[in-house]
């Protein structure tokens, strides 16, 4: 009987440790963005793959570090903030390396967040943080660095 208390007991602390686990940061590369302005960011997660992309910063208590992500071809980009707990702001950039577009996100929202002209990357970052770099559109944006 000791046992099966014990089990019982130590279910939801399983349970837990598991859904951590599953939600645990993918293996991704970082880069350091470098804006024309003469700001930079080093360790920016860089979310290639698809799985990467649609995990994004989901599921983060810490989104400090942004996250960069890549496109193969110029196209619409469409965001949300399913699963995402932190307010975040979002910059398209085009395939000249230029961001266009800055937008707002409420956290653990379904709201799309379309760029208004086809990108080949997007970068969110903390709420602010384009204006804390004294990024705006227009700024050239480049990676460098990735590892």
């Amino acid at each position: 009987m000791k046992n099966i208390v014990c089990l019982l007991v130590m279910w939801p602390l399983l349970a837990t440790a598991q859904a951590v686990e599953a939600d645990a940061p993918l293996a991704m590369r970082h880069c350091q963005v470098v804006f024309d302005n003469g700001a930079s960011l080093a360790a920016v997660p860089l979310a290639e793959t698809t799985e990467q992309q649609m995990r994004g910063l989901s599921r983060r208590h810490d989104v400090r570090s942004g996250m960069w992500f890549a496109f193969a071809a110029p196209q619409p980009l469409r965001f949300w903030m399913r699963d995402t707990w932190q307010p975040l702001s979002i910059g398209f950039i085009d395939a000249a390396g230029v961001l266009f577009q800055i937008a707002d996100m409420q956290p653990d929202t379904l709201d799309v967040h379309a760029s208004s002209r086809a990108g080949v990357a997007a970068l969110e970052l903390p709420r602010g943080g384009f204006a804390t770099l004294g990024v705006q559109p227009g700024t050239r944006v480049s990676l460098q660095d990735c590892n």
